[in-house]
């Protein structure tokens, strides 16, 4: 037994057991009230008439125990033993066996599918009608023209009006499962898109970062080789060691491209090595295109701008920028632009990317997906720095970007 069938069971039982107990709870406050009023059962019932009743609903209440299962099959089983105790037994109580019956269409309408419930929920009337006529006729009252509209009825309130309120629940309990379920389709599906996303972009970082170490290990390359020609004493053991010193940077260059090498796309066209200096350069770009863009260095006399900060991290600054700006022409075209370097701080440099919001002619674009939010954000993990986005009081949208030096307040002067 699968514990998914347990949960249904246990309510099962508990249904058979409560419709039971309710059942002769019932007959018994008609057996007591019959004492002084024995017209409530028609006429006079002997002991097996009594029990006959109890065993039927007892048979009644049991077959909800399979509702979890078949529950048409248990309204069918209901209605059909109210026929047999009808039959043999005729009485004036025979209208508590519409109790478990009532009960059995309701569960029958709420848990099974109305293409099948329809066709049992009818067969199960005509035996609630039948049984009560053959009830009424077995009891002496060969009843009146009305009889049939009579059975009709009691088959109606019985088993169709339970039907009714089980029907919407069950229409309702559909509904939220298919809103629930295509919820978790669209999660799964951006989900998938954010994992694909974030991929391209950490492949996109790999791809950068080997260009950074290639254009910096190819220089340690050459430096060793200048060092090799120009070592004065011990000229032998000089140049062997400067030697194996480009030779291993040859060889971990190769290794850093056999690794990286995978993931670099064919015919990338922006090739060359980002930093703080080519950022005038974007912006100038960013300005051919008609966007109106000012551009804020504030820096310290004292260094040079960008000093101490890591290639990776003025890497990870131009990208912010450019997407930034590509950003806001996209959702706010026409709007002024202001990216602000400031490079004061001795410990970080920081850089943000302010949009005023569009024009009232403007047409934004339609709503993004968050992925270059999700770029930016990685680059900034990424090399220790912290990454903020978000809408500015006045409705534009402001992008700040923090990252950390490496060299702390040891920062190299001002070149002259």
């Amino acid at each position: 037994m699968t514990t998914a069938r347990r949960p249904g069971m246990t309510r099962s039982a508990a249904t058979a057991v409560t419709t039971a107990l309710s059942a002769l709870a019932l007959l018994w406050i008609i057996a007591v009230l019959a004492r002084d009023d024995p017209s409530l059962t028609g006429a006079p019932l002997g002991m097996a008439a009594w029990w006959g009743l109890v065993v039927t609903l007892a048979l009644q209440s049991a077959a909800l125990l399979w509702s979890h299962h078949r529950a048409t099959v248990t309204l069918a089983c209901a209605a059909g033993l109210s026929l047999v105790l009808a039959a043999v037994f005729p009485s004036g109580l025979f209208t508590v066996t519409a109790l478990p019956v009532l009960v059995a269409a309701f569960l029958a309408g709420l848990t099974g599918l109305w293409r099948d419930v329809r066709w049992w929920a009818l067969a199960s009337g005509v035996l609630v009608a039948v049984a009560y006529v053959v009830n009424v006729r077995g009891a002496g009252h060969f009843g009146s023209p009305a009889l049939t509209m009579q059975a009709v009825l009691q088959a109606g309130l019985v088993v169709g009006l339970p039907l009714l309120p089980a029907s919407l629940i069950a229409a309702q309990r559909a509904t939220r499962a298919a809103q629930r379920e295509a919820l978790a389709a669209a999660t799964r599906e951006r989900d998938a898109k954010v994992s694909e996303a974030i991929a391209l972009e950490r492949a996109a970082m790999a791809r950068e970062l080997h260009d950074i170490a290639a254009h910096h290990l190819s220089g340690i390359s050459l430096m060793a080789s200048v060092v090799a020609r120009q070592t004065a004493s011990a000229p032998g053991e000089a140049r062997s060691g400067a030697l194996l010193i480009r030779k291993q940077s040859n060889a971990i260059l190769e290794d850093l491209r056999r690794l990286v090498g995978l993931l670099r796309d064919a015919g990338h066209g922006d090739e060359g090595v980002k930093t703080l200096d080519t950022l005038p350069g974007l912006i100038e770009t960013a300005r051919l295109t008609g966007a109106r863009v000012d551009f804020d260095l504030r820096s310290d006399e004292q260094r040079d701008p960008g000093a101490g900060v890591s290639p990776l991290g003025q890497l990870a600054a131009y990208r912010m920028v450019q997407e930034s700006l590509t950003n806001a022409a996209r959702h706010a075209p026409g709007a002024p632009c202001a990216v602000t370097v400031d490079d004061r701080d001795p410990r970080r440099l920081r850089i943000t990317v302010r949009n005023a919001p569009p024009g009232p002619q403007a047409r934004p674009a339609s709503r993004g997906t968050g992925y270059g939010i999700i770029g930016m954000r990685e680059r900034a993990a990424l090399i220790g720095g912290f990454f903020v986005a978000g809408p500015t009081g006045d409705d534009g949208w402001e992008t700040r970007m923090s990252i950390p030096r490496e060299s702390g307040h040891d920062l190299p002067e001002r070149s002259a």
